[in-house]
């Protein structure tokens, strides 16, 4: 349980630092870039200039995130190493409890339009949609930023996926059900794990 425990906050944190790191973040260009982990393990297709922000939030687990800024809508890629490896069996109730952290900090009474579990490249992953007004914190940040999302609905898409000692996910936020079914879909999809 404690493995669990540490994964939720590490999820709260992983959601946060996309958000977080907007104020980092250059002006996003018009051009969408190939991202490649240093570590080689994942690419992306981002929207505009990358921001990398480093964490080590909880003990044993060290999280990276990657965050593209265009207009209303953020799109961030996080790979958390945890310290051992987890047992494959225990990925579909960690995906679980990861999605169901994410309605909770990210939206007041936030709800889940879809979800599904996946194998992609030998990962074990969950994909997810959320939808709601975003929390207080959510909403914090990104006024912070330049940002207003006060009371007005979001859509949140992600993939998040775990293999042996770690997780990678793709998580967008968008302004509208539109850009979610065009642009979150295309973003989440161009998430090719190795």
């Amino acid at each position: 349980m404690n493995l669990l425990t540490n994964a939720n906050k590490a999820f709260h944190i992983i959601a946060y630092l996309g958000i977080f790191s907007l104020s980092a973040c250059a002006p996003a260009s018009s051009q969408d870039q190939v991202f490649t982990s240093k570590e080689g393990n994942f690419s992306i297709l981002m929207p505009g200039s990358i921001v990398e922000e480093v964490n080590t939030p909880v003990k044993g687990i060290t999280t990276r995130t990657w965050t593209a800024i265009k207009g209303e809508s953020a799109y961030t890629v996080a790979r958390s190493t945890f310290a051992k490896k987890i047992a494959a069996e225990k990925f579909p109730r960690i995906l679980q409890a990861l999605s169901e952290a994410a309605k909770k900090s990210n939206f007041v009474n936030g709800k889940r339009i879809t979800e599904s579990s996946v194998m992609k490249n030998g990962y074990k992953c969950l994909d997810f949609t959320l939808t709601g007004i975003p929390s207080p914190s959510l909403q914090a940040e990104s006024k912070k930023n330049g940002i207003n999302i006060n009371s007005k609905l979001i859509y949140q898409r992600s993939l998040l996926c775990m293999k042996d000692n770690q997780a990678v996910e793709a998580l967008v936020l968008l302004p509208s059900s539109e850009e979610l079914k065009s642009k979150g879909a295309s973003f989440i999809k161009s998430l090719n794990l190795k």
